[in-house]
C-alpha cells in the first residue's frame, strides 16, 4: 500500500534539482520513508551540497541537469532551487517528460509561470506548486472550522515575522545563513518577503474558500537599506510590507510581514525561539471567528487555536474556547510535527497527481494565481493604487470577476 492507502506495484522514480535547506530539512528525510517515491537521482551545481548523496547510494549525483534528466526511469521531478531559476528548470525538465513539484512561487512573473503551464500542457504531464501549509495539521483543522462554525469567511489577518536582520549573526538559526542571505542580496530572486509569503496566504484562502485574488494594494520597505545603514547590495529586496487582497467571493486578506521585527503571538503568547519567527492570524465569519498561532514547522507542538462561535455565544452565553488537536506525528529520522505531515502528505498527493488521480495539491494553475498576486503587489507599489489581477491574467479571471460582480 502506498502511503495515502491506495495499492501501488512500483514507486515512482523521483529526482530532485536544487539540494538547499528545504531538500535537506524536508524533502530527504521524508522520502527516506516514503512508500510512493523511489529517490534515484539528486542535482546540485555546487559538488559541495551533493555530499548528502552517500546516504542515498543507489540514487545518482551530478551537477548536471541534462545527466540527472537522462536517469533511466525517471518520472517526476522536484524543483528546489531558487526562484529564478524556475522557469529554465522547469522548462527542461517538462521538455523530457517529467511531472514536476516545484517550491513556491512557480515563477518569478506571470509570463513565466505561463511560460511553464503551457509547456505541461503541450508535454501532457503534470504540474504541482509547494505550498505546503495546505497540509499544516492545525491550518487543516482550520479548514473544517471554516466550512462548520463561523458561517461565510469575510476577513482574513495574517502576522508572520522575524527579527532576523535586526543582528543576523546572533539570530539567524544555525545552517540557515546561506538560505536567508541569497533572498536578501540577489537580485535575479525577483522579489523579497513579499514574494517568500504571500503566495502562502493567498493559496490558503484559495484553497479554504475555492475563491481567486482579484485584486491587491501593497506598501512595502527596505527598511536594512533605508534605516538599519546596510549596504545596498546586501538588501536589495524589501523587508517587511503590509499588503491587502480582495478575493472574488469578497474576501480580504490582510497580510503583515518582514524579518525585521515580529510582535508576540495572541494566544499563549507562544514564542517561537531566538531567531525564528512569530505566525499568527484570525479570520472573521458571518456567524463566528477564530484565532490561530502557530510554532516554527520543526516543532513537535501544534499550533493553538481558539474559537467563538454566534450560535454558542447566543444559546449558551459560552465565549472563546480553545479547539483540542490530535498530538502530531513524531517519527524517527524525519522532521518533527507540523513538517512531517506537510512534506509526506503533500508527497503522498503528488503521487495522486503523478498517476492521474484526484490529488488536493496545489497545482501549477493555483501557483499562477499566487505569482499574479505577487506581481500584482509589486505593480500596486510602483503605481501607488490597487492593481487588479484581470489586467495581468485577463483569460483566467474574466469569468471570475463577472460571477462575482453579479
Amino acid at each position: 500500500m502506498g502511503s495515502s492507502g491506495r495499492c501501488r506495484p512500483t514507486r515512482i522514480s523521483l529526482g530532485i534539482v536544487g539540494i538547499g535547506i528545504a531538500a535537506i530539512s524536508a524533502y530527504l528525510p521524508v522520502l527516506a520513508t516514503s512508500e510512493d517515491f523511489e529517490l534515484t537521482a539528486l542535482c546540485d551545481t555546487n559538488p559541495d551540497r551533493l555530499v548528502c548523496a552517500r546516504e542515498w547510494p543507489e540514487s545518482a549525483a551530478t551537477q548536471d541537469l541534462d545527466e540527472l534528466l537522462r536517469v533511466k526511469g525517471l518520472q517526476a521531478v522536484i524543483i528546489a532551487t531558487p526562484p529564478d531559476s524556475h522557469v529554465k528548470v522547469a522548462l527542461k525538465s517538462i521538455a523530457a517528460g517529467k511531472h514536476v513539484l516545484i517550491e513556491k512561487p512557480l515563477a518569478p512573473t506571470v509570463n513565466g509561470a505561463e511560460k511553464i503551464l503551457e509547456a505541461a500542457r503541450r508535454a501532457g504531464v503534470r504540474v504541482a506548486v509547494n505550498h505546503e501549509k495546505r497540509f499544516h495539521p492545525t491550518l487543516r483543522k482550520i479548514s473544517g472550522l471554516l466550512k462548520e462554525s463561523i458561517g461565510r469567511p469575510y476577513f482574513f489577518g495574517v502576522h508572520w515575522a522575524s527579527n532576523v536582520k535586526l543582528a543576523p549573526e546572533s539570530f539567524v538559526p544555525e545552517g540557515f545563513a546561506p538560505g536567508y542571505r541569497w533572498r536578501w542580496s540577489s537580485p535575479a530572486v525577483g522579489g523579497g518577503i513579499v514574494q517568500d509569503h504571500l503566495p502562502h496566504y493567498v493559496d490558503l484562502i484559495q484553497n479554504w474558500t475555492g475563491a481567486k485574488p482579484t485584486a491587491v494594494y501593497a506598501q512595502l520597505f527596505n527598511i536594512a537599506r533605508d534605516m538599519l545603514a546596510w549596504p545596498a547590495a546586501e538588501s536589495v529586496w524589501e523587508d517587511m510590507g503590509l499588503v491587502i487582497t480582495r478575493f472574488s467571493n469578497g474576501a480580504v486578506l490582510r497580510l503583515e510581514t518582514g524579518v525585521v521585527g515580529r510582535s508576540l503571538s495572541p494566544l499563549w503568547s507562544l514564542g517561537s525561539g531566538v531567531g525564528e519567527w512569530t505566525e499568527y492570524g484570525y479570520v472573521l465569519g458571518t456567524q463566528g471567528q477564530l484565532v490561530f498561532d502557530l510554532l516554527p514547522w520543526d516543532s513537535s507542538e501544534n499550533g493553538r487555536i481558539a474559537l467563538w462561535e454566534l450560535r454558542r455565544a447566543q444559546d449558551a452565553g459560552t465565549g472563546w474556547a480553545f479547539v483540542e488537536q490530535p498530538e502530531p506525528a513524531r517519527r524517527r529520522g524525519s522532521p518533527a510535527g507540523a513538517a512531517h505531515a506537510m512534506f509526506s502528505d503533500q508527497l503522498a498527493e503528488f503521487a495522486r497527481l503523478v498517476q492521474g488521480e484526484p490529488s488536493t495539491i496545489a497545482t501549477g494553475e493555483d501557483g499562477l494565481a499566487t505569482v499574479a498576486a505577487v506581481e500584482a503587489a509589486y505593480k500596486s507599489v510602483a503605481n501607488g493604487s490597487e492593481c487588479e489581477l484581470r489586467r495581468l491574467l485577463p483569460d483566467i479571471y474574466r469569468t471570475t470577476l463577472e460571477n462575482f460582480r453579479a
